[in-house]
C-alpha cells in the first residue's frame, strides 16, 4: 500500500510535467507562428511601401520632365512674344513717323490753302489785314502807280511753258468796245471790269483772256487778277509759283493789294518766293 501511495504522486508529477511541457511547446508554436505571420506582415508592408516610394518617384520624375517641357515651351513663348512686340513696336514707330511726316505735310500745307483763300477773299480786306505781317516789300509811290498804269507790259521770251501760255496761250477776246473812242488805259479798265464781271459770275475760262489783255495794255489791277486766278485755279490749271510771279510784277509796279501779298508770301513761303522771282523774270 505504501508503494501505491509513492507512485500516485509520481505520476501527478509526470503528468503536469507533460502538460507544462505541452504548454510550453504550444506557446512556442504559437509564437513563431505569431513571428512568421508577422514578418511576412512587414514583407508586404515593406513591399507596398517600396512600390509606392517607387511610384512616387516615377510620377514625380513625369511631372519634373512634363514642367520641363513646359517651361522650356513658355520660353519659347516668351522669346516669340518678345520678337512680336518688338516687331510691333518697329512697325508703330514707323507707322507714327509716316503720320507724323503727313501730319506734318497736312498741317503746313491747309493752313497755307486757308491763308490763299482768305487773302484773295477781298482786294480792301486782304490789304488790310496783310499790312500787319509786312516785311518791308520795295515798291514806289502812288503817283508812280498813275503814271505806270500806262505803260504795256513787255514779255519776255522763256522755256517754262505754262509761263508762255499764261501770257500767249488764249486767243484775243472780242470787244465792242471802239478803241478810237477811248484811250488805251480806259479800254485796258474796261477789260478789266469785263473780267471781274465774269470772274464773280463763275466764269472764269472767258475772265482770263480778257485779264491778260488788259494786262498787256498796263492794267496793273489785271496783272494781279492773274496771279489771284493762278492760285485759286480760277480759269487756268493751279500753280502758285507762276501766280506769284504775277503778283510781283504788279506789286513792283505798285499795285497796293499786290504789294500787301507779295510781303505776306516772303515772310509765310520764302521758297516760293525765289521759284517766283525765276518765273517773273519771263512776264
Amino acid at each position: 500500500m505504501s508503494s501505491d501511495n509513492f507512485k500516485a504522486p509520481s505520476q501527478i508529477f509526470r503528468w503536469f510535467e507533460k502538460m507544462k511541457s505541452n504548454y510550453e511547446q504550444t506557446i512556442n508554436n504559437v509564437l513563431n507562428q505569431f513571428e512568421r505571420q508577422h514578418e511576412k506582415q512587414q514583407a508586404r508592408v515593406d513591399l507596398a511601401i517600396t512600390q509606392y516610394i517607387s511610384s512616387l518617384k516615377s510620377s514625380h520624375a513625369e511631372q519634373t520632365a512634363m514642367h520641363q517641357q513646359t517651361i522650356a515651351q513658355l520660353h519659347q513663348d516668351i522669346s516669340y512674344f518678345k520678337q512680336q512686340i518688338s516687331q510691333q513696336q518697329s512697325t508703330i514707330e514707323q507707322l507714327n513717323a509716316r503720320y507724323d511726316t503727313v501730319m506734318s505735310s497736312f498741317i503746313q500745307q491747309k493752313p497755307r490753302d486757308i491763308d490763299i483763300k482768305a487773302i484773295f477773299a477781298d482786294d480792301d480786306l486782304a490789304v488790310n489785314s496783310l499790312n500787319t505781317a509786312s516785311v518791308g516789300y520795295s515798291h514806289v509811290s502812288e503817283e508812280e502807280v498813275n503814271s505806270n498804269k500806262a505803260q504795256p507790259v513787255e514779255v519776255e521770251t522763256h522755256d517754262h511753258q505754262q509761263v508762255q501760255e499764261s501770257i500767249n496761250g488764249s486767243p484775243e477776246p472780242q470787244t465792242d468796245l471802239d478803241n478810237d473812242t477811248f484811250d488805251e488805259m480806259e479800254y485796258a479798265e474796261s477789260l478789266f471790269n469785263q473780267a471781274k464781271t465774269l470772274r464773280e459770275s463763275g466764269e472764269f475760262e472767258q475772265a482770263i483772256p480778257l485779264f491778260k489783255k488788259a494786262a498787256s495794255l498796263g492794267c496793273l489791277k489785271s496783272r494781279g487778277a492773274i496771279g489771284r486766278a493762278f492760285f485759286l485755279a480760277e480759269g487756268v490749271e493751279e500753280n502758285p509759283a507762276l501766280g506769284l510771279a504775277w503778283l510781283m510784277t504788279a506789286a513792283d509796279a505798285g499795285l497796293p493789294q499786290a504789294v500787301a501779298r507779295v510781303e505776306h508770301f516772303q515772310e509765310a513761303d520764302p521758297t516760293l518766293i525765289l521759284t517766283a522771282t525765276q518765273l517773273k523774270q519771263a512776264l
